[in-house]
C-alpha cells in the first residue's frame, strides 16, 4: 500500500468507513485486513463485517487475510487494452531484470510473449547466449542482434497476441533446455495462482518453466488480485518474482510465509542486484 494508507484513519460512520474500502478495492484490487482494522483504529470482527458486507454487495471476495475486488476477473478482450497500461512499471521490471540477472557468457533463454516480458527483450545485451522466443515482436527487436544466437518457436500464429502457440510450438520446445526461464502472467491470485486467459498460452508458458533451471516471473504491480482463465502453476515454481516497488502487503506477507522471493525494483535500482 502507499504511505498513505499505512496511517490511521478513523473514520466517523460504519457507511463511510465501508465507501473508503470499496475505493482502496478498485484502485489496488486487494485489501489486508490487518491493515484496515490499524487504518480505521476499529476491530478485526468490524473489519471482517465490512468485507462481509462488500462481498454481499458484489464489491468483493473474501479471501485469507483480507479480500480483492470482485471486478478482478481479466478476460481476453481485455488484454490488447493492457499493451499500452503501466508502461513504465514494465520498463523498469524488464531492464532491471536483463542488466541483473543475465549471464553474458552461456546463458541460455526462453521468454514467453508478456508485454512485460518483451520490455524485458528490448533491454537484453546483444551478448553470445541463446535466446528462444514465440513472439513476433520479440522476434523483431532480436533480429537487429548480432552476437546473440537467436531462436523462434515455431507453430500456430495466434493473431490477436502475435505469438506462435499450439501443438508444433511444444513438441518445438519439449527439445529444447534452459539456464532460464523469463515468464509473465495476466494475473497473480494468492489461491489460483499464476493465471492466463488462454490454455494453449498456459501449456506453453508451463512448459517453458519445465524446461528450465530457473524460472522468473516479471509482473508489475497491476496483475496482483488478479485472476484469469486458466492456472498455469503456483508459485512454488518460480525462483524469483520481479515487480515494481508497490506490491499489496498482502501479497508479501503470503511470499515470505511461503519463502518466495520478490524483488521490488524502481529507477534507481538498474544497476544493482
Amino acid at each position: 500500500m502507499s504511505s498513505s494508507s499505512s496511517s490511521s484513519m478513523k473514520s466517523d460512520t460504519t457507511v463511510d468507513r465501508r465507501a473508503q474500502i470499496q475505493t482502496l478495492l478498485n484502485e489496488q484490487g486487494v485489501v489486508n485486513s490487518q491493515e484496515l482494522a490499524e487504518r480505521f483504529e476499529v476491530s478485526l470482527m468490524t473489519i471482517y463485517r465490512d468485507l462481509d458486507y462488500l462481498q454481499e454487495q458484489g464489491v468483493a471476495k473474501r479471501q485469507h487475510g483480507g479480500a480483492v475486488s470482485a471486478d478482478r476477473f481479466i478476460s481476453p478482450l481485455k488484454r490488447s487494452m493492457r499493451e499500452s497500461q503501466n508502461v513504465n512499471a514494465k520498463r523498469i521490471i524488464g531492464r532491471w531484470a536483463a542488466a541483473n540477472l543475465i549471464n553474458t557468457i552461456d546463458d541460455s533463454l526462453v521468454i514467453d510473449s508478456g508485454t512485460t516480458t518483451l520490455e524485458f527483450v528490448r533491454a537484453l545485451p546483444d551478448a553470445s547466449i541463446n535466446v528462444m522466443v514465440n513472439s513476433l515482436d520479440a522476434l523483431s527487436v532480436l533480429a537487429a542482434h548480432k552476437n546473440t544466437n537467436v531462436y523462434a518457436l515455431g507453430g500456430e500464429l495466434r493473431k490477436d497476441v502475435m505469438a506462435f502457440e499450439g501443438a508444433i510450438t511444444t513438441d518445438n520446445l519439449r527439445q529444447c533446455h534452459f539456464s532460464k526461464a523469463f515468464i509473465s502472467a495476466d494475473g497473480i491470485d494468492i489461491e489460483a495462482g499464476l493465471t492466463t486467459t488462454n490454455e494453449q498460452r498456459a501449456r506453453l508458458t508451463r512448459l517453458m518453466a519445465e524446461h528450465a533451471q530457473e524460472v522468473y516471473l516479471l509482473a508489475d504491480c497491476s496483475k496482483y488480485g488478479k485472476r484469469s482463465f486458466r492456472t498455469f502453476f503456483h508459485f512454488d515454481r518460480i525462483t524469483a518474482i520481479i515487480s515494481e516497488s508497490g506490491v499489496p502487503e498482502l501479497y508479501k506477507q503470503h511470499f515470505r510465509q511461503h519463502d518466495i522471493r520478490l524483488i521490488e525494483v524502481n529507477d534507481n535500482d538498474q544497476d544493482k542486484k
